[in-house]
């Protein structure tokens, strides 16, 4: 058994900025839903208690799926699926375009008083892939969530 006085080199300090080691999107879109479903459901120490928090967690979650691609992905284009097919040109409302799709989705999110946190958490996951496809202001917030969270990952 070897005694340090300090830390050997391989622990020391925290190496490239990231504070909790190297998370890859994969591992964070994991935590993302973690903390979505113990957030809604209740928790003692995660506490999502408000439709904005929950559509928040949403959208960040839903932009980590598209983000971390593979399996993830799949089930964030899922998601984002629903309210296209619902509302996109194809249903008999006429055409409202993507930004159309995604205002209505944030006045969905947002606006009417959920009595369940579940459906702005999971109206934020759709927000966010419908955000990213319509691009305008739309798509800046998503590439200002993906910023975040890759300075604060380490990774891209």
């Amino acid at each position: 058994m070897t005694w340090y006085l300090s830390a050997p080199a391989a622990v020391q300090g925290i190496t490239n900025g990231q504070l909790l080691g190297p998370i890859t999107l994969s591992g964070g879109a994991l935590a993302s839903t973690i903390v979505l479903g113990l957030g809604v459901r209740g928790s003692d120490r995660i506490k999502i208690d408000s439709k904005e928090k929950a559509g928040w967690t949403g959208i960040v979650t839903g932009t980590l799926y598209m983000a971390a691609g593979g399996a993830w992905a799949d089930i964030g284009s899922g998601a984002g699926s629903i309210p296209t097919s619902v509302l996109g040109s194809d249903s008999g409302l006429g055409d409202p375009g993507l930004g159309g799709i995604a205002l209505c989705l944030t006045l969905l999110t947002f606006g009417p008083r959920w009595k369940r946190k579940i459906w702005p958490a999971l109206l934020g996951i759709s927000d966010a892939v419908v955000y990213g496809q319509a691009a305008g202001v739309w798509g800046i917030l998503i590439n200002i969530i993906r910023m975040a969270v890759g300075h604060v990952t380490g990774g891209a």
